[in-house]
């Protein structure tokens, strides 16, 4: 080795590639892209757009919070929606059922679970159960809670576009929970697609065509079931079958048009040959005279001349497999039964269909409202308990009972619990102990 210090010694200069293959190697191990690779993948374009503009929600429009009208980046309009939910009547009989479901079903409250997964005392929990109760009895001071429910499952399968308004009173607390029309309401975005933290605006109402209001995501609760990833909007049942919408209302309409603007007759008469238009003629204007706004001629035996004849005339289909068809497609985009739409079905065959129907279509509607819940448990400080659904009892009275006689027996439930289930007074404390006489749930006290 060269004695650097040695005067006259040369070091050899750095060549100006090893840097560069250097970086080059680095950037393989990392991406796996070799720089010279024989018609490789090549490195990824360098962003063009400002360090940090990554991770937004969705590429919106630029200048979209200037566009107020709601629902103007989709192909659906709202109007849209709510006359496909008004004019087609299969449409509007199954979600009319869903609402029925919905206000059908009862629901409690209850203290939310511990860490464990257990359920503290009801008892400590009183004061809070008995106040969410009181309230929720009337939600918005208007419509009791099923009638409350009612109108907030009609904007979830229509448009799905809940709108809550946590409407303050004088002393800026929360008076009660309006439901706003959710077809007035455009959402807001920041910088990254999402939607603003408060005090930012977050949500206009959108009235006579423009903005009336401004809220924050403290001020009202926007409260989509089926959110998507690149839209802003809801995507409701109603809107999954558009075209199954529009398609029955054609069907509907052709079918009323046989009864109110057809001109096809039952059959038609033969006139002989000796008939020329003008007799013709004469003689349709005499048969009509008999017999129009005369129902006691049309049942006589009536004379016609020699050689006529009568051709009965096929009807047209008005149902066919077809409308079975669209029926299915309609209740399967609510998870119902199209029994009462399509052929005869025997009782094994319906009674599946509708446990299917609630488990896959009214258990996640529930639990829809059961998250909304405690999101308005939470604005009300109530962060210990919650609103449940409860559980629906078997119907048959002698499954019923065999479920309570072993649920007491196996100790699941007292005899008390079970006798209040079912509206009876309970028994002294030494005979309703879990594992007693079973025997005793009907008995009088």
């Amino acid at each position: 080795m060269p004695d650097l210090t040695e005067p006259g010694a040369r070091v050899a200069p750095i060549s100006p590639g090893l840097i560069a293959r250097a970086g080059q190697a680095a950037r393989y191990v990392i991406t796996g892209v070799a720089p010279a690779t024989w018609f490789g993948p090549m490195q990824p374009l360098r962003p063009v757009a400002p360090d940090g503009t990554g991770g937004r929600a969705f590429d919106y429009p630029v200048g979209y919070n200037l566009q107020y009208q709601p629902r103007y980046d989709e192909p659906v309009s709202f109007d849209a929606l709510h006359a496909l939910a008004d004019n087609c009547d299969m449409l509007r009989l199954v979600i009319e059922t869903r609402k029925d479901q919905i206000e059908g079903q009862e629901w409690d409250i209850r203290p939310r679970k511990l860490a464990d997964g257990t359920h503290p005392p009801t008892s400590g929990f009183a004061n809070e159960i008995a106040a969410a109760k009181s309230f929720f009895a009337f939600p918005d001071k208007e419509h009791d809670l099923a009638s409350w429910m009612r109108l907030l499952a009609e904007e979830l399968f229509v448009t799905d576009a809940a709108s809550i308004w946590l409407r303050p009173d004088r002393a800026g607390y929360i008076y009660g929970f309006e439901i706003l029309d959710g077809s007035t309401i455009s959402p807001r975005i920041d910088a990254w697609g999402r939607t603003p933290d408060a005090p930012d605006v977050a949500y206009q109402q959108i009235l006579h065509g423009v903005p009336a209001a401004d809220f924050n995501r403290e001020e009202l609760i926007y409260f989509p079931r089926n959110r998507r990833p690149g839209h802003v909007y809801g995507y409701s049942p109603v809107e999954q079958v558009i075209l199954t919408a529009n398609t029955l209302i054609r069907h509907e309409m052709h079918q009323l048009a046989f009864y109110t603007d057809g001109n096809l007759t039952d059959g038609v008469f033969i006139a002989p040959q000796s008939f020329g238009s003008d007799k013709l003629a004469e003689w349709q204007k005499f048969w009509d005279s008999l017999f129009v706004g005369n129902m006691q001629s049309r049942r006589h035996g009536t004379w016609v001349p020699n050689g006529t004849d009568y051709k009965a005339l096929q009807p047209p289909q008005l149902s066919d497999s077809f409308d079975e068809f669209l029926a299915r497609l309609i209740c399967f985009a609510f998870s119902i039964s199209p029994q009462p739409f399509v052929s005869m079905m025997n009782r094994a065959t319906a009674e599946t269909a509708h446990d299917t129907a609630v488990e896959e279509g009214l258990m996640p509607v529930l639990n829809y409202f059961r998250r909304l819940f405690r999101i308005l448990f939470d604005r009300m400080g109530w962060n210990d308990i919650e609103m449940v659904p409860v559980d629906d009892r078997e119907t048959d009275p002698k499954t019923a009972s065999a479920i309570d006689v072993a649920d007491v027996q196996a100790g699941i439930r007292t005899i008390n619990e079970v006798r209040a289930a079912r509206g009876l007074a309970p028994l002294p404390s030494t005979a309703a102990a879990p594992g007693h006489n079973a025997g005793e749930i009907t008995s009088s006290p």
